[in-house]
């Protein structure tokens, strides 16, 4: 069984855990806040970031290096198109939202919102977050808009690591009581709504919804209630401790 540290509100999990379940394959999940990892998760994870993938003695770090991983160990169903050209595009769109679209969406809204009063106590920077839905959630937006698929997924009928990355943000950006205009922006809106209707997705992006409401230290409870496969072990400690890139 593979081991995922991590947890179901992070997007860059919820990609690897639908990665895990369209492929079939069994894992636990150790459920840890990255803030609240102790030292020897910053010697799996250097930069105290989720997911961390183990696989035996392999230890693999990022979503997107993770899935590509799974993809060439686990091939089929394949989450990487067979075409070089359009698997190019997947991993172009996979990578727009783990940089830019987790600047804007995870970080300077959500992070704001839910992240930083959350765990480091910090207020909530409501004219911040308002000055980003302003300034750079539009464009955002109006890329993703240009790319998103009229029907199906961004690669075809099956869906995509792509497809996975892009919708995921968009429970965070829910989660912060923030929304995209389904009339501004209809193919994104439908595209997503796609995603989380025929892809795990939809059923992750629930537990994550209901972590939410408790602390880092009750997830665990949760996850057993809701059927979770769970380490018997966490690597999650008590105080929460800045990463090295932490930007909030």
């Amino acid at each position: 069984m593979l081991t995922i540290i991590g947890n179901h509100i992070s997007p860059f999990v919820r990609k690897v855990l639908a990665t895990c379940e369209i492929k079939g394959l069994a894992y636990r999940i150790d459920s840890i806040v990255p803030f609240f990892g102790g030292d020897r998760f910053a010697t799996l994870s250097p930069l105290r970031r989720i997911p961390v993938l183990i696989d035996g003695d392999v230890v693999v770090n990022d979503s997107s290096v993770i899935c590509e991983y799974l993809e060439e160990k686990w091939p089929q169903p394949a989450i990487l198109p067979a075409d070089p050209a359009t698997r190019a595009r997947s991993r172009f769109l996979d990578e727009y939202a783990d940089s830019r679209m987790s600047d804007v969406m995870l970080w300077k809204i959500f992070g704001r919102a839910a992240v930083a009063p959350a765990i480091f106590g910090v207020p909530r920077d409501l004219e911040a977050i308002r000055n980003t839905m302003v300034s750079e959630f539009p464009l955002v937006m109006d890329q993703i808009e240009a790319w998103a698929p009229a029907s199906d997924f961004v690669c075809g009928a099956s869906a995509s690591v792509a497809d996975l990355s892009v919708a995921g943000h968009f429970a965070n950006l829910r989660w912060a009581r923030a929304s995209i205009d389904a009339a501004r922006w209809p193919r994104t809106s439908a595209w997503v709504a796609r995603v989380e209707a025929q892809t795990p997705l939809g059923r992750l992006n629930a537990i994550g919804e209901k972590l939410l409401r408790v602390p880092p230290t009750g997830h665990r409870p949760v996850l057993q209630s809701l059927g979770v496969a769970i380490c018997e072990e966490t690597l999650g400690g008590e105080t929460p401790v800045r990463g090295p890139m932490t930007v909030i």
